[in-house]
């Protein structure tokens, strides 16, 4: 499988916690309502495996909020960058709501707490919906693939604890998964076999 310049690690420090992975939606149609669960993930599968308009993957911790109270899971440099942009300090036990379908923060704010690090070429890389207080690096701050960013949690636009990764090439979204529906090139160390997770580890 061909590869890019640039080959990302998992951003998760302890794969074990994570089952289901979400990801980038390639139908270019936009649904409304329930059809909003039509998708096409970068080897064709549907629902779940993806969900319409979504620009990321995301890797959901086992265990949901229980887990998550009980310690969660650190999330880390994909690849060596500069952190560019990160906030903390908002509610993070956002949730679905089963009658609305829609996220309720429970009167907080919907704002997530996240990081953005900034890597070679134009590529940036997005850790979302981390938990609160979390956060262990400030704008300007050189990290390594590796290094911890945050902890898993439930911030702003989520409906349970998960990380969403999303990769960015001159401020357009890129499906880091190479496949049919996506780009030939893998920007995965080793991407594994559909609904695996990547290889955890830094080259």
């Amino acid at each position: 499988m061909p590869r890019s310049p640039l080959q990302f690690a998992l951003p998760l420090a302890d794969p074990e916690a994570f089952g289901d992975t979400i990801g980038v939606d390639h139908d270019p149609d936009v649904y409304e309502g329930i059809e909003r669960l039509i998708c096409l993930a970068y080897d064709g599968r549907p629902f779940p495996a993806c969900y319409d308009e979504h620009n990321g993957s995301d890797y959901l911790l086992l265990g949901a909020f229980e887990a998550m109270d009980a310690g969660s899971s650190p999330v880390i440099a994909a690849a060596d960058g500069v952190v560019v942009d990160t906030e903390d300090g908002n509610y993070d036990h956002c949730h679905g709501d089963a009658a609305t379908g829609e996220v309720d923060c429970d009167g907080h704010p919907e704002r997530a707490n996240f990081v953005i690090v900034e890597h070679d070429g134009g590529v940036r890389s997005k850790y979302w919906h981390l938990m609160t207080d979390s956060v262990a690096v400030q704008v300007g701050d050189t990290v390594a693939c590796g290094d911890t960013l945050g902890i898993v949690g439930s911030s702003g636009n989520s409906s349970t604890p998960h990380l969403h990764f999303q990769v960015e090439l001159e401020g357009t979204p890129l499906d880091p998964y190479a496949g049919e529906y996506s780009q030939p090139e893998t920007w995965w160390i080793d991407q594994g076999e559909p609904g695996d997770l990547p290889t955890s580890g830094c080259p």
